[in-house]
């Protein structure tokens, strides 16, 4: 009888912990026994090209977690669409552990809205949350002749010149094409939207006065304030960030908060053994608090995060509701 109420209690332990993950008991049943994992190299897949600050973080990762796995975690650049090129690629992988995707705010949460029925997978329900990796606010920079020194000034300057403002951002249904259209709407001033084929593309625009303006990752436009050849005048968060400590967010300068953060994780595909998950979320969570680690992301603006898989679910769920209200606001569609 004993033997028989301890098999039952594991029965319901297991029940729970797939319910907490999102995933179902009989996937469960089939997946790899977590005391075996890994026997073989993990790849993880980052659906963007190689030398970008979203591959600088995930290999910043890889090598640490291949080192207390002791096996091999990969990195393979599956680049296309936006990102779901590489995210369906890992929708459709075996859900045993071996497969993973480096997600972010664009593969995550943007690409639902903007692909709709064309996006080969539901987030939702393809991946497995394992740990939110980095996240970090975006600024808003102007070109530096433009005769403003703030966000109130840049805004009466636009409301006067309205045929004069333009902005360039990564493409059509990026994070930085979102997060201008967002702020636009908030601010009550008008812009030609002018998209270009990268990030790098669209600081140059801002630096050369091709634009007047771009929303991007601090880590990447740091060089170009520091060096005056832009303005940064805002923070596009909700709460300043310790990267520009000098710069206020929206708010702060008198207009309705812009939260725009960008963020990064480790998903796996849906149905992964929570055991495999949970596994995976603890040694990142440790790589997170490593001085070296901490300093590499902060080279790329962004800070380390951790916390439970349940906790990055509950924040890419929110942040795909966000950008979801964005895509219908602009009337973005991917091109």
């Amino acid at each position: 009888m004993k033997s028989l109420l301890n098999r039952r209690r594991a029965s319901l332990l297991c029940v729970a912990s797939c319910v907490a993950l999102g995933i179902s008991p009989a996937a469960w049943a089939q997946a790899p026994a977590a005391d075996k994992y890994p026997s073989r190299p993990i790849r993880l897949v980052v659906p963007f090209g190689p030398g970008g600050p979203t591959d600088i973080a995930a290999r910043a990762v890889a090598q640490k977690l291949g080192e207390a796995l002791g096996q091999p975690v990969v990195i393979d650049n599956k680049p296309g669409a936006g990102g779901s090129v590489g995210s369906g690629d890992v929708a459709r992988a075996a859900a045993d552990g071996y497969t993973l995707l480096y997600g972010s705010s664009s593969t995550l949460t943007v690409n639902p809205s903007l692909y709709g029925s064309r996006l080969p997978y539901d987030p939702a329900k393809a991946f497995t949350p394992v740990v939110l990796v980095a996240r970090g606010a975006q600024v808003m920079i102007i070109n530096a002749s433009v005769p403003a020194t703030n966000l109130k000034e840049f805004v009466e300057y636009a409301r006067k010149n309205p045929a004069a403002i333009s902005y360039s951002s990564p493409g059509i249904g990026s994070i930085g094409h979102l997060a201008c259209e967002l702020l636009i709407d908030t601010l009550g001033i008008k812009a030609v939207h002018v998209p270009y084929k990268s990030g790098a593309a669209a600081i140059s625009a801002v630096v050369s006065g091709e634009t007047q303006f771009t929303i991007d990752a601090i880590g990447t436009t740091a060089a170009f304030s520091k060096a005056g050849r832009v303005k940064t005048v805002a923070v596009v968060s909700e709460k300043r960030s310790a990267f520009a400590p000098d710069a206020p967010t929206v708010d702060e300068a008198g207009f309705k908060p812009v939260p725009a953060d960008f963020l990064s994780g480790i998903v796996a595909p849906g149905g992964t053994n929570p055991e495999i998950v949970r596994r995976l979320n603890a040694e990142v969570v440790k790589i997170l608090r490593m001085p070296e680690v901490v300093t590499q992301l902060r080279n790329l603006g962004v800070d380390a995060q951790g916390g439970t898989p349940a906790e990055f679910g509950r924040l890419v769920d929110d942040e795909t509701k966000k950008w979801a209200r964005v895509v219908k606001l602009t009337g973005a569609t991917a091109e």
